[in-house]
């Protein structure tokens, strides 16, 4: 087995994304941005917060994914409430994703909600999404299309889509509504090559955004080039449009965490 790992921080001002791997478990987390910008401890936004809770519990690796999720869910709400958070405020709630897998005697357990992916790749070159869903950000991107990133209606239509949160997509923020999205399964290893973890940041750029996200191009790319060679190639897609003009995106470069498991 060979394990590729990536761990990069964005064109933000923290990296709010988080990275496990120990032994048979590998997971990856977004954190989301707290639209209030407040920063908490030794100065980190709630996304940090979250994905890196989020991140701890997973490596207890001692029940069930789903189990552990439920924990990691359960933990960002106690340190909200140690921190004197507003839980009523949903918008400054800590959030963040989760795409988590844990390899087991000829089958592999997957845990995932929001918006990381876990990604299997077979030995003929198909790939399988272990949980395929709508993009919620889909409309939010389209506006970034037609209207560009400053435009003052598209931060009100981050607002409305971030009030979404376990109503309409899943996160982990504390809210018990939040094991409602939570998707978990078991694959069997025998014909798979790879195991793609990954966060947005490594989504190759799209012009035209997509419902329903085509990952053809990034499992293709990462067989090819590995993990470093998709990395470099999404930057410098990104560095070549700067003002955001024709791949629609929240800023110019997203954090980037990726795991890629070879067999």
């Amino acid at each position: 087995m060979k394990v590729e790992h990536i761990l990069e921080q964005g064109s933000g001002a923290q990296n709010e994304d988080y990275l496990i791997m120990d032994n048979n478990i590998f997971g990856v987390f977004d954190g989301a941005t707290s639209l209030t910008g407040a920063c908490f401890e030794e100065g980190k936004s709630g996304g940090c917060m979250a994905s890196s809770i989020a991140g701890q519990v997973f490596l207890r690796n001692h029940h069930p994914l789903v189990r552990l999720g439920a924990e990691a869910n359960d933990s960002i709400r106690a340190r909200m409430e140690r921190s004197q958070i507003d839980l009523s405020r949903r918008c400054g709630l800590w959030s963040t994703s989760a795409a988590v897998v844990r390899l087991g005697d000829g089958e592999i357990e997957w845990f995932q909600t929001g918006d990381s992916q876990v990604v299997f790749v077979d030995r003929d070159g198909g790939y399988k999404v272990a949980a395929r869903r709508e993009d919620h950000d889909y409309p939010t991107l389209s506006m970034i299309r037609e209207r560009g990133r400053s435009h003052p209606e598209v931060q009100r239509l981050v607002e409305t889509i971030r009030q979404g949160m376990n109503r309409d997509y899943g996160v982990l923020n504390g809210e018990r509504e939040a094991e409602r999205f939570f998707r978990t399964g078991t694959e069997p290893t025998c014909n798979i090559k790879t195991v793609l973890l990954f966060t947005d940041g490594l989504d190759v750029p799209c012009p035209a955004p997509k419902k329903y996200k085509d990952f053809s191009c990034l499992v293709s790319m990462a067989s090819e080039l590995g993990l470093e060679g998709l990395r470099d190639h999404v930057r410098r897609q990104e560095a070549a449009d700067p003002d955001i003009e024709r791949y629609p995106r929240f800023k110019k470069h997203d954090d980037i965490a990726a795991i890629a498991i070879h067999f």
